[in-house]
């Protein structure tokens, strides 16, 4: 009479295969959730950025002046003189890692979200004489990770000009 049971070695065969392939599973799972944050935290900033950057343009292209810098000077902020007198200074500076807005005697208003830190934040003034003043801007962006886990590393560089369509040359 022939028994249908397992042996040891087939047993131990079965218990090996069976935890490799488990083993291979769970470091696909977690692949998948880590990059799924990853993606996250650099759509997060890659929005946050973008909004921030198109806000800047527009503001520069409505001014009528860069108060500074001054031409030829490159400053981490840039205080603009705009049509409506309410609206003067506009000011674009960076407070506590956030890129923030003030407008006339209005409080600083933040324009990048609380998940992102803004690294650098570069104004350049390309003006000349007898030419309408043009602004270079450059930003570096990344997202918060205060307890720098690799799947929240997200940065983001951009750099973009605005000519001030309502400047004097």
């Amino acid at each position: 009479m022939k028994k249908n049971a397992f042996t040891l070695i087939e047993l131990t065969i079965y218990l090996a295969i069976t935890g490799t392939i488990l083993f291979l599973m769970t470091g696909f799972l977690w692949n998948i959730i880590f990059g799924s944050t990853k993606e996250t935290s650099y759509q997060e900033v890659r929005y946050s950025s973008r909004f921030a950057m198109d806000k800047m343009v527009g503001e520069i292209r409505k001014a009528q002046a860069v108060n500074f810098p001054l031409p030829g000077a490159s400053l981490n902020s840039i205080s603009l003189s705009m049509p409506d007198s309410g609206l003067n200074p506009t000011i674009f500076e960076i407070t506590d890692g956030y890129l923030t807005i003030t407008q006339g005697a209005g409080a600083p208003v933040k324009l990048t979200a609380d998940a992102v830190f803004v690294n650098n934040l570069l104004f350049t003034n390309l003006s000349y004489p007898l030419s309408p003043e043009i602004v270079r801007i450059e930003m570096s962006v990344s997202h918060l990770n205060p307890e720098n886990l690799n799947e929240y590393n997200a940065e983001l560089d951009l750099k973009s000009s605005a000519v001030l369509l309502n400047s004097a040359p």
